[in-house]
């Protein structure tokens, strides 16, 4: 790599990292204002939300806590990778753990085969809820943002309506369904923190969306869709098929996030299961550059922040969970901000360079007049 692309590589990456570590700067502020020392409280949420010792493993929860988060960060990233602004991975989520829970109960199959048939019903749930942005976009031109948001809602009701009323389990003062049978569950590696397969299958959909974006020859065309539309098109690729497809893998994604925090952890959906984790997932996918890769580790930090905040900050501590997540809000509006930023610095480098080989004078007039000053003077 020459020495321009080291330089590139170095900017790219070490601005988002300057991002991050302001915010955990400005959340050690905030400790510090409350009395207690910013090292310590890091040291507490870092111990808390990933350490592991004989007696229990923190990261095993983080860990647990983390799959669907990923697996939804995922499908933030098909989506948003392809042009499709998509922020419907929170109904997604419901209905697809919804799915799971139902084909899980209902059914009576084998041990090997029961799970697989109810992740495989919360994909296709998924997978269709995400879809439907997709084509109204394709078809009605309507802002798939808007509709991702009224859809997040209607998932949210209808969830609730169902949990209440049909699939209601037994009178209780909050709605739940029946609990999945046994044979349904996901295996479990940490029976204290319900750490098991569905943290594997995160890691194994993250591999998987990685060669298919970066590998492939649809991938390479859901990415041009999303970044070089006009080139795509040209190209004679199809944008409408990119979209649909965005709408069905991403939601096929999240989907898939609620089936396995149903089946790996809950064991039932109950009222208000649409807690915001398809949210947490977009947030990831936003921390993580909007890549497979990226996206996968900014969900396992905000999980491992998120379980710090509560058993280190709050318990141990005394010190509101709330800085955790204000401390995430700040990296997210910082890497936010440093996009645009690095774009500008990228495209003024360009010009100096295009400026260097053209033999062009330099920019500043200033610079030029000096030597003659210089020479003029007694």
């Amino acid at each position: 790599m020459d020495r321009e692309g080291v330089t590139r590589l170095v900017r790219r990456v070490g601005m988002p990292v300057l991002a991050m570590v302001l915010a955990l700067g400005i959340g050690g502020v905030m400790v510090a204002g409350l009395g207690h020392s910013p090292l310590t409280a890091a040291r507490t949420v870092l111990d808390a939300g990933f350490g592991c010792n004989a007696d229990y493993c923190n990261l095993s929860g983080t860990l647990a806590l983390a799959g669907p988060i990923v697996l939804c960060a995922l499908g933030a990233v098909v989506s948003l990778r392809s042009g499709l602004f998509s922020i419907g991975q929170e109904g997604q989520y419901a209905l697809g753990g919804l799915a799971a829970a139902v084909t899980g109960s209902a059914l009576s199959l084998p041990g090997g085969v029961h799970p697989v048939v109810a992740l495989a019903a919360a994909v296709v749930v998924g997978a269709l809820w995400g879809v439907i942005p997709a084509l109204l976009k394709v078809f009605l031109n309507v802002n798939e943002l808007i509709i991702t948001i009224v859809l997040n809602a209607m998932a949210g009701l209808l969830l609730d309506f169902l949990v209440n009323h049909p699939l209601r389990a037994e009178a209780s003062t909050v709605g739940y369904t029946k609990p999945v049978d046994a044979s349904a569950r996901l295996p479990v590696f940490d029976p204290s923190t319900k750490f098991g397969l569905g943290f594997v299958i995160a890691v194994v959909a993250c591999v998987a969306v990685w060669f298919f974006l970066s590998r492939t020859t649809t991938g390479y065309e859901q990415r041009m869709s999303g970044e070089a539309l006009d080139f795509a098109r040209y190209s004679g690729m199809s944008s409408t098929a990119s979209v649909l497809r965005a709408g069905l893998l991403g939601g096929a994604l999240a989907g898939l996030g609620g089936g396995v925090q149903v089946l790996g952890t809950n064991y039932r959906v109950i009222e208000g299961f649409s807690d915001g984790t398809g949210f947490t997932g977009l947030t990831a996918a936003i921390l993580g550059g909007t890549t497979a890769i990226g996206a996968a580790l900014a969900g396992i930090l905000y999980a491992g922040i998120t379980v710090g905040a509560v058993n280190g900050l709050q318990i141990v501590l005394g010190v509101p969970r709330e800085i955790g997540s204000t401390t995430l809000a700040l990296m997210i509006v910082l890497v936010a901000l440093q996009a645009p930023l690095l774009a500008k610095i990228e495209a003024a480098a360009d010009r100096r360079r295009a400026a260097g080989k053209r033999g062009d004078p330099p920019d500043d007039p200033a610079k030029e007049q000096a030597p003659e000053k210089a020479e003029a003077a007694p």
